[in-house]
């Protein structure tokens, strides 16, 4: 749903710059850095769970790994001791690809995160950090695999949830699809929490090193990169 919902803003804001010969607020934020702003971007990012904003502590010392399976019918909900963790799956037992859905949220049933695993259209894998207050849901896959993540700076973050000061250093930065994970959906995102502030979106739609988005990435913030396996972030 959300997807249908950014492509009927992409298309509403082609539109706009076609008819208008004053562009408005939205259509100058979207042209100069594809960012979405407003009603439009509060549509696709929707009610995010608070849980967002809380950092845990990265030892790990309660994470456990876990291979869940097998899955069957509607799918399965679990939970995991606080830690930060990398979800992948397991090829079907036919040795083809697996497809499928991970949807983590709150006790309030608010949305942390959403992806879909899948060779072609998906991504590979979600690094995210949980504790006992999360459901983690699978379907459409026969197994997910769940390992402890480490931690450690980097400027390529692949599909999940990064903390700024953790994760990636605060700074300046070109953003583009890293070349050697072209894979995932053309609708991917780049969502940037900051406690108190408005979320910023960034569409990666045609997107690269020669044309990037820019954004300046600030201590405690946290960065969600969305429907893609991995973002290159450039410092400037």
């Amino acid at each position: 749903m959300k997807r249908i919902l950014l492509l009927i803003c992409i298309a509403s804001l082609f539109i706009v710059m076609g008819c208008s010969e004053q562009p408005s607020e939205k259509v100058l934020a979207y042209k100069e850095n594809n960012e979405i702003i407003g009603s439009e971007r509060d549509q696709i990012i929707g009610n995010v769970s608070d849980t967002i904003y809380k950092s845990i502590d990265r030892s790990n010392t309660e994470a456990e790994e876990l291979i869940v399976g097998p899955i069957e019918g509607t799918g399965e909900d679990i939970t995991l001791p606080e830690g930060r963790y990398n979800i992948f799956t397991a090829p079907s037992s036919d040795g083809t690809p697996s497809a499928g859905r991970v949807v983590i949220y709150d006790e309030d049933g608010n949305e942390l995160l959403q992806e879909i695993f899948d060779s072609y259209y998906g991504v590979g894998s979600v690094t995210v950090d949980v504790n006992e207050s999360h459901t983690i849901h699978f379907d459409g896959i026969e197994e997910a695999i769940i390992q402890p993540a480490s931690t450690q700076l980097s400027t390529d973050l692949t599909t999940g949830i990064w903390e700024v000061g953790l994760d990636i250093e605060a700074g300046n930065y070109s953003v583009y699809p890293n070349e050697d994970y072209s894979y995932g959906t053309e609708l991917a995102e780049l969502m940037i929490f900051e406690k108190g502030k408005e979320p910023r979106l960034f569409e990666i739609l045609n997107t690269s090193k020669e044309s990037p988005i820019n954004v300046e990435l600030k201590d405690g913030q946290k960065i969600r990169v969305a429907s893609i396996n991995n973002l290159t972030f450039e410092p400037k």
